[in-house]
């Protein structure tokens, strides 16, 4: 039998035994040798023996035979000590010296010759039971250190060969194997003397009879084989049998493999301690072939929870949909050892597999083919997966659960197994994984589970990337959708400001070119009409407007509406008609109704081919709330308009030409906030009181336009009745009471009321919340008293002082409203002081010249734009 390679690496348990032993197997291994020196020897003595008479030689002859006795068997050493007698009987017999003494020395000779026989079986014992205690030893230490030190498979196959080989010298097999039961299967791991590797021996579990037996029966097998084995397996082929034994290997309930050994027929049976040993050694060898397996189990599973543990932190690393996608493929292909792998979402509604990500040839498919949608029901192992929530492997394109697309969609690819496996969350297919290789594969439980792990963490990470999409296109189509409501809002303040000078088909054309700009569409118009009528009240293009393209535009445009209202796809379109109920699309046009006080008279907005994409859901509601506000301005101008020449007709006629009275001249100018709101709350009143008397009132309502202008001659009459029973502090005070009592909704005045007596000089004037007069009298201030009161219209039983004074000759009375007083410059209030600067750089100027000069004073000193209505009253006496 050939000598062990790989006994270096086991000899530490050697070391330990004593010197003599260590030494003894030295020599037992080195049997040939020791006997042909002791062959050499017993020639030696017998010569010198026979040369040297009368001196005899013969009790040298224990040398030899001692030196047989460490290194062989005892029937060699038996069979030496019969040659030494009979070499030395000859001697004796030759030499003549066969005397009693010397047959005593015979005998004693024969004594220690049996001594050494019994030297020699004692040694061979020990030499036996220290071998197996060595080997024991080894196989001890190599398996714990195989198992502390967590060796490899190749650790393990260096174990066996080692145990198999050093069992077999134990046994003097000439050839033995280890063979481990895998699925059925009996596959070689081990072995001596077979011709080839062990390795290459393998078959099926019924070809190797003894083998079945042996593990059938759980008892080592021993057969004499040398006529002929009568079920012929593997080992047959390779190797002659003789004697065989097997033994069976066992790890508590689990069969792993057997011992086989071959020896010559001329070695004998297989002894019951031969039998222990190798029954212990195959006890031995299947625990620890147990404990490599559950090991490298172990370290896989270890490897595969540590696999999932940063799958699942690379997967929760990113909320982006191709990170995440990415990570999932590359970490499914690592764990597999796969060549390709495909991620498609999940439509169940629409039936459809719509691809996310596509993996193959070492890189990932470029963005065009993503979104790419594959009918379900055209993909059969697809559709199961899906169906059955389960993993479906293929592992050859005969696969019967194959339809004919995919057979040659995998044979065109050059694919040959087939991995899909659904994305779950809960009950709900979100997302399916399949995974492609160019090799058959038949994948095993423990991989597939693995895969199954990770696609777990990978539903959940998928998931999440799904929910942070649509929150994220969520959010910015909020926002986008916030910034054009804010755009829309702006608009809609900035036109409702102008109502009161825009002419309505200003409203329609802004409305329009806003349409534009906020729906990124390349034409927006106010259509009127039906059928062959259709006309288009106001027109907006994207980009150049020049007549002709607007022309060109506008017909087109006509044509299209015509053809759409004429064929109407929407459910609020009316062949014909234009859209009065809610929002309609048709052919690339937007239609959203406008409502009119005129039924007959019904107008949409229509807006034409968004420039990028489709109409969705917030077009639809930013040109509806665009033809609401529309419609709302196109009401407000009409009705403010209409309210706007009433109120300026009622105005007109309120504010009348001063009455002639002799002695005094009198100036009145008016002026509104701007030129086309003409109408305000400010006014002025100048009523004869009897011969030589006057009454002047200047006032202003809180409010404007037609409501201001009814409150302003509401009051103007009542004063005007009232003067003629009291003093202006008696006017006002009764004025104060009618308004709480009659009109408690309406909104405050502010009023100066004066009588003049022109006769006497006489002025008396109450104030209402109302700035004072100004009165100068040659070229300074003439003191006055300024009592006065809050504003009419505010308490209950409010009493209003007179203040009465006799005006000298040439004296200025000015009386205004705060609109004079509160008009600014950069911030700047024009202020009291210098309305009295203007009334003393102008005081010669006749009462009317004055009065407008002041109005044009503080329209110069704000701009041209006054941002209150303002009146004034001139007064001068001679």
């Amino acid at each position: 039998m050939m000598a062990s390679s790989t006994t270096g690496s086991y000899g530490s348990a050697e070391r330990r035994h004593p010197r003599l032993v260590r030494r003894t197997a030295w020599l037992r291994r080195h049997s040939v040798a020791v006997g042909v020196v002791a062959v050499a020897l017993i020639a030696l003595i017998f010569f010198f023996d026979a040369r040297m008479h009368p001196v005899t030689m013969a009790g040298f002859y224990l040398v030899p035979l001692t030196l047989l006795a460490l290194a062989e068997r005892e029937r060699l050493v038996a069979a030496a000590g019969v040659l030494c007698g009979l070499l030395t009987v000859l001697v004796m017999v030759w030499q003549d010296t066969l005397t009693a003494s010397n047959l005593f020395n015979l005998l004693y000779g024969g004594l220690a010759g049996v001594g050494l026989i019994i030297l020699a079986y004692l040694i061979r014992r020990l030499s036996t039971i220290s071998d197996y205690a060595t080997l024991r030893a080894q196989l001890s230490e190599a398996g714990a250190d195989i198992l502390t030190s967590g060796g490899t498979r190749d650790d393990l196959d260096e174990l066996l060969q080692y145990a198999v080989e050093r069992l077999g010298e134990q046994l003097d097999a000439t050839a033995g194997v280890l063979l481990i039961l895998e699925d059925g299967y009996w596959q070689g791991r081990a072995g001596f003397g077979l011709g080839v590797d062990a390795r290459e021996i393998a078959a099926e579990y019924g070809d190797m009879a003894l083998s079945e037996e042996a593990m059938r029966t759980e008892t080592t097998v021993a057969r004499d084989l040398s006529a002929g084995d009568p079920s012929p397996g593997p080992l047959t082929a390779r190797v002659r049998l003789e004697r065989v034994l097997v033994v069976p290997m066992r790890a508590l309930d689990r069969e792993v493999g057997v011992l086989v050994y071959n020896r010559a027929q001329a070695s004998g049976d297989f002894d019951q301690e031969q039998v222990s040993l190798a029954e212990y050694v195959a006890r031995y060898l299947g625990v620890a072939v147990d404990n490599v397996r559950l090991m490298l189990e172990l370290g896989a599973k270890r490897r595969d929870l540590e696999l999932v543990r940063d799958s699942s932190l690379d997967f929760a690393q990113s909320l982006d949909m191709t990170e995440v996608l990415e990570a999932v493929v590359t970490r499914l292909l690592d764990a597999l050892g796969m060549h390709a792998c495909d991620v498609y979402e999940v439509d169940g509604d629409a039936g459809v597999l719509r691809i996310l990500v596509s993996f193959d040839d070492m890189k990932f498919e470029a963005e065009e083919g993503v979104g790419r949608e594959l009918p379900l029901e055209l993909n059969a192992t697809s559709a199961l997966a899906v169906a059955s929530r389960q993993p479906v492997l293929v592992t050859s394109l005969g696969d019967p659960r194959l339809n004919d697309a995919e057979r040659e969609l995998l044979g065109r690819l050059g694919h040959q197994t087939l991995l899909s496996i659904p994305l779950r969350i809960r009950d709900r297919v979100i997302a399916l994984v399949e995974l492609f290789d160019q090799e058959p594969r038949d994948l095993g439980d423990e991989e597939i589970e693995l895969a199954r792990t990770i696609c777990r963490f990978a539903a959940l990470a998928v998931d999440k990337a799904k929910l942070y999409d649509r929150q994220r296109v969520t959010a910015e189509r909020s926002d986008r959708l916030a910034r054009r409501l804010q755009r829309l809002q702006s608009f809609a303040v900035d036109l409702n400001r102008r109502l009161d000078r825009a002419d309505l088909q200003d409203v329609l054309d802004e409305v329009a070119h806003a349409a534009v700009d906020l729906l990124r569409v390349r034409a927006a118009a106010v259509l009127s009409g039906s059928g062959e009528y259709l006309a288009a009240r106001s027109l907006a293009v994207a980009g150049e407007a020049s007549p002709a393209r607007l022309s060109a535009v506008e017909s087109e445009l006509l044509e299209r509406c015509r053809q759409a209202l004429a064929a109407p796809t929407d459910e609020h379109m009316a062949g014909g008609e234009l859209v009065t109920i809610a929002v309609a699309q048709a052919d690339g046009l937007l239609f959203a109704p406008l409502e009119s006080e005129a039924p007959q008279q019904a107008s949409t907005l229509v807006v034409a081919d968004k420039r990028a994409g489709d109409f969705d859901e917030e077009d639809r509601l930013l040109v509806a709330t665009l033809g609401a506000q529309l419609s709302a301005s196109l009401h407000n101008a009409t009705a403010y308009q209409r309210e706007h020449a009433i109120a300026e007709t009622f105005q007109q006629a309120l504010l009348m030409e001063p009455p002639a009275i002799p002695g005094i001249d009198v100036g009145v100018r008016y002026r509104a906030a701007t030129d086309t709101a003409r109408v305000g709350g400010d006014f002025y009143d100048l009523v004869t009181l009897g011969p030589g008397r006057l009454m002047v009132i200047v006032g202003d309502v809180c409010g404007k336009s037609l409501g201001a202008a009814a409150q302003s001659a509401v009051v103007r009459y009542m004063l005007r009745a009232y003067a003629a029973e009291g003093s202006p502090g008696e006017a006002l005070s009764r004025l104060n009471s009618a308004v709480i009592e009659q009109t408690p909704d309406q909104p405050f005045v502010t009023l100066v009321v004066a009588y003049i007596d022109v006769a006497r000089h006489m002025f008396e004037y109450a104030v209402a919340g109302h700035p004072r007069p100004i009165v100068l009298a040659g070229h300074g201030p003439f003191p006055m008293p300024g009592e006065g009161n809050v504003p009419v219209g505010i308490f209950r039983g409010a009493v209003y002082p007179t203040n009465r004074a006799i005006l000298p000759d040439d004296t200025c009375v000015v009386l205004y409203t705060d609109g004079i007083t509160d008009a600014r410059s950069d911030g700047t209030l024009f202020g009291e002081a210098r309305l009295n600067d203007t009334v003393l750089q102008h005081l010669g100027m006749p009462a009317q010249e004055l009065a407008d000069t002041i109005l044009e004073t503080v329209k110069d000193y704000a701009g041209g734009v006054l941002a209150d209505d303002c009146a004034v009253v001139t007064i001068k006496l001679p």
